[in-house]
């Protein structure tokens, strides 16, 4: 199966997260789709997160009747700061034999390479990404072709701006 990890705080989720879910499940022709509400992310502050019930709850509701979506909380169940890397092993416990893509943010992307433990992260996942802003479509594109780690990567131009407004 092709599964597609798209994680994110979600805080809280919005049309713009469901409209690049839609676009995600389309463009690589995912089997399923699993949203990953973090819990403690490394690089923010949890004093401005919603409450990780709510996060998920409302997760739920987005996805409403989806098949292909499911939303797993399993980052919420680690002490501490939660790692992709972490996440992805979990992922690849559960089901060995699917192919992975990892959904991350044009932010995300363009620091991917400090990442802790990117290079393991990439074992387990092709990274995806999509731009924001049709201005961001040849940063991303520059950046993924000088960084051999991102050699496997998909950068897709689609914009959110044009979908929420």
């Amino acid at each position: 199966m092709k599964t597609g990890i798209f994680g994110g705080a979600f805080n809280p989720v919005h049309n713009g997260h469901m409209a690049l879910a839609e676009h995600y499940v389309d463009f690589l022709n995912l089997d399923r789709l699993i949203f990953v509400p973090t819990a403690l992310p490394p690089h923010k502050a949890n004093n401005d997160l919603i409450d990780g019930k709510y996060r998920i709850d409302m997760l739920n509701i987005a996805i409403d009747a989806n098949k292909i979506y499911s939303v797993d909380d399993c980052e919420f169940h680690r002490n501490g700061k939660s790692y992709t890397v972490g996440t992805m092993k979990y992922f690849k416990d559960k089901f060995p034999d699917d192919k992975f893509y990892l959904i991350v943010g044009e932010d995300q992307y363009l620091h991917f390479d400090k990442w802790y433990k990117f290079d393991e992260i990439l074992g387990y996942a092709t990274v995806v990404t999509a731009a924001r802003h049709r201005d961001k479509f040849d940063e991303l594109c520059s950046f993924k072709q000088s960084n051999a780690f991102m050699k496997n990567s998909i950068v897709s131009d689609f914009d959110v701006t044009e979908v929420s407004s």
